[in-house]
């Protein structure tokens, strides 16, 4: 019997830093092409159905070796992920988060704020 509190949430949420630093000679995400796969996140996302709202998020940290993405909540951070790594974490959300045939569904996307 296992106890409701060792098990782990469900991921809900697919964070990605857009953060740009000020300073053009300090790393940034967004400095590293985060906005770029952001897009492309969203679009598979929505090409596969999966259930998970993208969160393009200020900071989380982690600007020397972004981009910077993680599913939330509980799940692993991603710095300056491979094509190989994101395959995996979408193949991961999908199993954890499910999908839909819903063709009106798109995923939820938060912005800055939001």
């Amino acid at each position: 019997m296992s106890n409701i509190d060792d098990e782990q949430p469900r991921p809900r949420i697919l964070m990605i830093c857009i953060n740009r630093r000020f300073r053009m000679d300090e790393p940034s995400c967004a400095g590293r092409g985060s906005e770029a796969l952001a897009n492309r996140l969203e679009k598979e996302i929505q090409s596969r159905g999966i259930k998970l709202t993208v969160e393009r998020t200020n900071c989380m940290g982690h600007c020397r070796t972004g981009p910077t993405i993680r599913l939330a909540p509980g799940g692993k951070f991603y710095f300056k992920p491979t094509d190989n790594e994101i395959a995996a974490l979408l193949d991961e959300a999908e199993n954890l988060c499910g999908t839909t045939t819903d063709n009106n569904w798109g995923p939820f996307i938060n912005f800055l704020g939001s």
